[in-house]
């Protein structure tokens, strides 16, 4: 125990995770609450309905995610604080601007998505699209924190929102409100997190420029060096969300509702895997640095990939050996009907946990190659999916062989690379692997 505390103590980066990881943990467990909370309060196809609107959150909000990962990157590696502040709001204006035209695109389609995932209502997508806007001061502030290290912090920030969202949310569904409820309530806890995330960031050294004026639209001269890089993380972010929320999405269209809400149910648990190592590739993008020596930043990922070991193997372990245990225990007994589902969507969510982690170290390598494994291992899980969900274990199959075909292109690609960098440096070896 007093050397586990001693390495704790000289490792900044073992520091960092743990700090995260505790934090992660926490707002995970709360996070995971709002879905057992919520599918006890509602019938199994209004629980469909919300985890639907979950998954279309993710995807509608990978555009913030990109930026916030590129202000991660900005934060870490830019000297010139002015300069650095000036990009990060920039970005947050274009943010802002994007996700309030495509509140306007839901708005004007929300009858064609009605029809499409069968919902009751056109308001839960609505309201859905006003989460998203109501995320985006958020995401740029605590990506900021993210960037500075102050991971305590922006640990304690998401563990306000998602404390608020579980509350928010339980209340508007238990006064009646259903779906739309439920979405309403991740809106009031963005907003709640942001004017708290907003104030250590200010604390920290994210002051508004004079050039950068609230009410403008975003200066694209300030902001191209860095699209190009952002490109890169959008097809990163877009193929691992997707990855892991497709699933979700092709479910509610091709089955009843009854059976994606149950279905919903399982996808819920086998996330869990990918929640809990969410934090360390979130730690190990400020890590790398363009800058620092070749050596260090692969030790850092080695490290990232043990601790992810540690943390993703024992849960993927009572995944496949108790499953309906735990299916009965954090969703109820109605759930359990679909509990064999859990252990391969286990394994498939692990492997994808393991390809996050390694286009979050190709990302802060700004190395552009990765966006194009990526894209090809996710046509092979589309294409898979398109031609083989007459069941729910075929759906599951084609996402579990789709994530296995894209780490073997992951390794051919980083093999093939290393080989034709050989004769290189050290440093340049290892932006080609």
């Amino acid at each position: 125990m007093q050397q586990i505390i001693s390495q704790l103590r000289r490792s900044s980066f073992l520091r960092h995770n743990l700090i995260f990881f505790v934090g992660s943990l926490a707002t995970g467990a709360l996070n995971y609450l709002y879905y057992p909370v919520l599918g006890r309060l509602l019938q199994p196809a209004a629980f469909g309905e919300v985890q639907a609107l979950v998954s279309l959150f993710l995807q509608l909000s990978i555009l913030l995610t990109v930026l916030g990962l590129v202000t991660v990157n900005v934060v870490a590696n830019y000297e010139s604080a002015t300069e650095r502040n000036r990009v990060v709001f920039e970005f947050e204006k274009l943010a802002l601007c994007t996700s309030l035209v495509v509140l306007l695109v839901v708005v004007v389609f929300s009858q064609q998505l009605k029809r499409f995932l069968h919902f009751e209502d056109t308001w839960p997508f609505i309201i859905l699209m006003g989460s998203i806007v109501a995320s985006v001061p958020f995401m740029f502030r605590s990506s900021f924190l993210r960037g500075q290290k102050k991971f305590g912090i922006a640990s304690l920030a998401t563990l306000l929102g998602a404390g608020g969202k579980l509350l928010l949310s339980a209340l508007l569904v238990a006064m009646g409100y259903g779906s739309a409820g439920a979405i309403g309530g991740i809106a009031a806890a963005q907003v709640i997190a942001s004017l708290y995330a907003a104030g250590y960031a200010a604390k920290y050294g994210l002051r508004r420029t004079a050039e950068s004026k609230r009410l403008a639209l975003p200066d694209m001269k300030v902001l191209m060096p860095e699209l190009k890089y952002g490109g890169l993380v959008l097809a990163g972010s877009l193929v691992v969300t997707l990855q892991y929320s497709i699933d979700i999405i092709v479910v509610k269209h091709y089955f009843d509702a009854h059976t994606a809400g149950l279905y919903a149910g399982i996808s819920s648990v086998a996330r869990i895997i990918f929640f809990l190592t969410a934090s360390i590739a979130l730690v190990l993008l400020p890590s790398i640095k363009l800058k620092q020596p070749a050596a260090q930043n692969r030790q850092l990922l080695w490290k990232s990939l043990v601790l992810l070991g540690l943390v993703g193997v024992p849960a993927l372990a009572v995944f496949m050996i108790t499953p309906e245990t735990v299916v009965s225990a954090l969703m109820g007994k109605e759930y359990a009907t679909y509990a064999g589902l859990l252990p391969r969507l286990s394994l498939a969510i692990f492997i994808i946990s393991v390809l996050n982690l390694f286009v979050s170290y190709y990302i802060a390598l700004r190395r552009y190659g990765i966006a194009i494994v990526a894209i090809m291992g996710a046509v092979v899980t589309y294409g898979l999916m398109a031609g083989h969900h007459s069941s729910l274990t075929a759906v599951i199959d084609s996402l579990l062989y789709g994530s296995i075909a894209m780490i073997c292109l992951l390794g051919i690609w980083a093999g093939s690379s290393t080989l034709r960098r050989g004769s290189k440096s050290d440093e340049e070896q290892d932006n080609s692997i």
